[in-house]
């Protein structure tokens, strides 16, 4: 019987057409990758492989061999990890970048911890997907949570505060919401108009209120405030970990609650399975 471990590298590379990227994948040297083409050519009787110096090719009796095997190896090495992972159940969620970088994954050791048996598969979106038909277990959505056809729980309303780095508000009174009017405004494209929706609400006016620095991402905007180029209007709760290191401080102004929030959904016609119920219970008890 021709050796499996040579027919791997065989499949290896007639599928990559090249003989370094197949000894990489295999994890052997080029030299040791040849010597089982050649183990694997004497076993068979027959020339697998053209050697004439032009890069690989196979022979016709490569070729027919490569369309016997065709996956038979990927099929073993899912098999193989299906079989490693026996025991563990995979829990794939759906969420918004700003959610998940900002607070879900931070806190995701405390829920593995207490599901140590879940294996966590997370995606990142801006678009609505379909629970439904879609491979996603649940999803956390940001809205006012009148979806039809899904499930919702609120997790929280979102506010606006202020957030600047502690140097931009040195030597001025931090109670006085007109030092506003002195720092750069940091808008994040996605969330173009949370300023003006904060300035109106608060009566304020602001030069920088329809131009300023513009942020591809919030993640983004939190970094350049760290800097300290300028101010920003953010949920508390995505800055947490820089207030408390003191890198941002939020000065006594205006908070505002907004008619949105982050919710945890799933589909009504697939069963509530224990992971995604623990997720759901762990994500409106998490601090």
């Amino acid at each position: 019987m021709a050796s499996l471990r040579a027919l791997h590298a065989f499949s290896l590379l007639a599928r990559h057409g090249r003989a370094a990227l197949a000894a990489e994948m295999l994890g052997v040297s080029p030299s040791a990758l040849s010597h089982l083409m050649r183990k694997l050519e004497g076993e068979l009787g027959a020339t697998l492989v053209n050697r004439d110096g032009r890069g690989l090719s196979l022979t016709e009796e490569g070729q027919r061999l490569a369309l016997s095997l065709g996956d038979a190896f990927d099929r073993i090495e899912d098999a193989v990890d299906s079989f490693k992972r026996r025991g563990r159940t995979e829990l794939r969620i759906s969420t918004v970048s700003t959610f998940a970088t900002r607070w879900l994954i931070p806190r995701l050791p405390q829920f593995q911890a207490e599901q140590p048996d879940v294996e966590l598969l997370l995606s990142t979106s801006t678009r609505m997907i379909d629970l439904d038909r879609e491979n996603y277990d649940c999803a956390i959505r940001l809205g006012e949570g009148r979806w039809p056809g899904v499930e919702s729980h609120l997790l929280w309303k979102e506010h606006l505060a202020v957030a600047v780095a502690p140097a931009l508000l040195a030597g001025k009174d931090p109670k006085d919401p007109d030092v506003l009017n002195g720092l750069r405004l940091l808008h994040s494209a996605s969330r173009r108009n949370d300023w003006s929706v904060w300035l109106e609400a608060s009566g304020l006016t602001h030069a920088d209120t329809k131009s300023g620095m513009v942020l591809q991402s919030r993640d983004l905007a939190i970094q350049a405030a760290i800097a300290g180029m300028g101010a920003i209007v953010i949920d508390r709760r995505f800055v947490s970990q820089e207030l408390a290191a003191g890198h941002l401080i939020m000065p006594d102004w205006a908070v505002l609650e907004l008619d949105t929030g982050y919710w945890f959904v799933r589909s009504p016609i697939r069963t509530l399975s224990r992971p995604v119920a623990a997720f759901r219970d762990w994500l409106q008890s998490a601090p």
